[in-house]
C-alpha cells in the first residue's frame, strides 16, 4: 500500500501534537479550537520546480507562544499549487481560542546552503534546503535574508473560533518574490511577498485570454490583480514593498479542447473580497488595457474577467 506524502506528514503531526499538549503549548485556556495552514502561490516563468522546505509554526497569541515543529520537515513544491489550488501543512491543529498577532513559518532557506542537493527530479521536493530548478534545468539554493531568525511572519492578526476550525492560506507570489542579486550566483534571494488569507472570505478570478494575445512574438503572457482604484504598473524589484505594486499575478496557459481547438485561461483563487483592477501582459512593463479592467471580488464565488 503507498502511502500519499500529507498522510504520511499527518501521522507524524498527530504524534507530535499529543506531545506539545503534554507540554502545556502556549498556556492553558477553558476552551480551544482548531487552525488548518495550506500555502499556495502565484507561479512564475521559466521555473520547472520551487520548493519550500518549511521546519515550523510559530504562533503569538494573547496567552503567549506555542511552537509546532516538523520532522521530518515539510516539503512543498508550490508550482503544483496555483490558482485556487492549496498545499495542507497543517490540519486541525488544536490551540487556546482567541485572537493571536501573528505566525511564522520556519523555513530552510539560508544563503550559500546545499539547496537542492539530493533532488532525484520529477515534482517531488526531495532535495536539501530549499531551492529553485529552472526549465534549463539548473538548481539554484534559495534563501531569505535573515531568514534562520525571520522565517516567513504573518501579520495582521486572526482568532481561532472555540470549539471551531479557522482554515487560512498563505499565499506566495513567486514572480514577486524571487530575485538573482548581482554577485550571489548560484544563490537567488526569495524576498518573500506572501499573504494570509481567511479561506471564507475569500474568492476566485478566472477568465479566457485570446489567442492573439497570449500567442504574440517573445510573450510571457500573465495576468496582474491590483489593488481597486491602481494603474497597471510594472513590479518593483527593490526591498521595499511598493503599495502599487500587484496584489497577484498569474500565467496564462494554453488548454486543448476535444474539438482540436486550443484556448487560453488564467486563474487566481484566495483573492480577500473587494474592488480590484486587472490587467494582461506579456512582459510585466506594458498591459491590456492600458487602465485595466475593474472587478469587484465576492467571498466565495467565481468571477470571470476575459480579455479578447
Amino acid at each position: 500500500m503507498t502511502i500519499s506524502t500529507h498522510t504520511y506528514f499527518s501521522t507524524l503531526l498527530a504524534a507530535a501534537l499529543l506531545s506539545l499538549a503534554g507540554c502545556g503549548g502556549s498556556g492553558s485556556s477553558e476552551s480551544t479550537g482548531f487552525l488548518s495552514l495550506s500555502v499556495s502561490d502565484h507561479p512564475m516563468h521559466d521555473a520547472e520546480k520551487v520548493c519550500i522546505t518549511f521546519d515550523q509554526i510559530e504562533f503569538q497569541g494573547d496567552g503567549g507562544r506555542s511552537v509546532v515543529y516538523f520532522d521530518p520537515p515539510e516539503k512543498v513544491n508550490l508550482l503544483e499549487f496555483q490558482g485556487d489550488n492549496a498545499a495542507p501543512i497543517l490540519m486541525g491543529h488544536e490551540l487556546p481560542a482567541g485572537h493571536y498577532q501573528w505566525m511564522r513559518l520556519g523555513v530552510d532557506a539560508v544563503r550559500g546552503s546545499n539547496g537542492g542537493v539530493g533532488d532525484t527530479g520529477g515534482d517531488m521536493c526531495d532535495g536539501e534546503a530549499s531551492y529553485i530548478v529552472m526549465d534549463d534545468g539548473s538548481f539554484h539554493n534559495m534563501y531569505i535574508p535573515s531568514g534562520a531568525q525571520t522565517g516567513l511572519k504573518l501579520v495582521g492578526g486572526f482568532t481561532v473560533p472555540t470549539n471551531a476550525t479557522a482554515s487560512f492560506t498563505a499565499e506566495i507570489d513567486l514572480m514577486k518574490s524571487i530575485t538573482e542579486p548581482p554577485g550571489q550566483y548560484p544563490d537567488v534571494k526569495f524576498r518573500p511577498t506572501i499573504r494570509l488569507v481567511n479561506n471564507v472570505e475569500v474568492g476566485t478570478l478566472t477568465g479566457e485570454v485570446s489567442e492573439d494575445l497570449a500567442t504574440a512574438d517573445a510573450c510571457e503572457p500573465s495576468v496582474f490583480v491590483f489593488d481597486g482604484g491602481i494603474e497597471p504598473n510594472p513590479i518593483d524589484d527593490g526591498d521595499v514593498v511598493d503599495p502599487n505594486d500587484p496584489v497577484a499575478t498569474a500565467m496564462v496557459k494554453a488548454q486543448s479542447n476535444s474539438d482540436g481547438t486550443t484556448t487560453y485561461h488564467y486563474t487566481i483563487g484566495f483573492l480577500l473580497a473587494g474592488n480590484y483592477n486587472v490587467a494582461f501582459t506579456c512582459d510585466g512593463e506594458t498591459f491590456e488595457p492600458p487602465a485595466g479592467k475593474a472587478v469587484t471580488i465576492a467571498a466565495q464565488q467565481l468571477k470571470t474577467v476575459d480579455f479578447p
